[in-house]
């Protein structure tokens, strides 16, 4: 089934598989089971959660977000804890709160996408906020993907993400530790089980800092078979642990301590060091 404007607590309430839980199992399956009733959050999450809205949804702005405003006498955003935060916080039960620094970010983070054309090429038309759900194997799935469009007579899932650094290897590294490749292939087969027909897959990254530089990126077939072997075995993994019911951590014996091969340089590294050291 697939169902567009869905609200992240209807998705949220689906009994299914997804695929931001399912990556928890390769860090460990004590993380995936401990994130199953304790969800992350952060401050980077409501940032990316706010662009995501005025870019894709900027009609929600006004009705559904609440703008922490308040000031220590420095200028700095007064924390968020204590007695006033928690009466505000009350009144406005059920909208994301954020902060006026936050909200001015994420308001320059749409404007950059706005005015990227490669990237509006992809959200001039389409659907925001898309729930998808199908079974994988008899094992209910599901997914939400940022925007589903339709170009040339193809569907295109369309994703949204902010980033440190757009840049191609940057970008493609920090996609590899995050592992964005799983959700792009766990996604299009999600739409392909629905539907019948495979969609193209398209990630549209805008930098976090100014100028906010704007790359959409078309996600090729050998990532996508990477990202899709990854979660087929990661999902193999939680079948093993439910049968087993046991959920270990990453590591379950002694382990020898690594460190990374850069840290140790090399005789030119050294010698430029000390040369810059005098």
């Amino acid at each position: 089934m697939i169902r567009p404007r869905v609200s992240f607590e209807a998705y949220s309430d689906i009994p299914a598989i997804s695929i931001s839980r399912l990556k928890e199992l390769a860090r460990s399956p004590l993380h995936y089971q401990y994130q199953l009733t304790v969800p992350k959050e952060s401050a980077a999450m409501q940032l990316g959660t706010l662009a995501h809205l005025l870019t894709l949804e900027p009609h929600r702005y006004e009705t559904d977000v609440a703008i922490w405003s308040e000031r220590t006498e420095a200028g700095a955003m007064s924390p968020r804890r204590g007695k006033k935060w928690d009466e505000w916080r009350a009144q406005h039960d059920g909208k994301l709160l954020v902060t006026e620094d936050e909200a001015d970010t994420a308001e320059a983070i749409a404007e950059a996408v706005r005015r990227d054309a490669v990237a509006m090429r992809y959200l001039e038309a389409g659907d925001p906020e898309v729930s998808m759900t199908w079974d994988l194997a008899g094992r209910p799935c599901k997914g939400r993907a940022d925007w589903i469009t339709v170009l040339d007579g193809d569907p295109i899932v369309v994703g949204l993400k902010t980033a440190r650094d757009c840049r191609p290897f940057q970008f493609g590294a920090a996609a590899a530790r995050l592992g964005y490749p799983l959700q792009w292939a766990f996604y299009q087969d999600g739409y392909r089980a629905i539907t019948g027909i495979e969609p193209r897959m398209v990630e549209i990254v805008v930098e976090a800092e100014p100028p906010h530089a704007v790359v959409t990126y078309v996600i090729p077939d050998d990532v996508l078979e990477y990202g899709r072997d990854e979660y087929q075995r990661l999902i193999r993994l939680l079948e093993e642990c439910e049968r087993a019911k046991a959920w270990p951590g990453p590591c379950e014996t002694e382990q020898i301590l690594t460190l990374p091969s850069w840290i140790y340089g090399s005789d030119d590294d050294i010698t430029e060091l000390g040369l810059e050291a005098t």
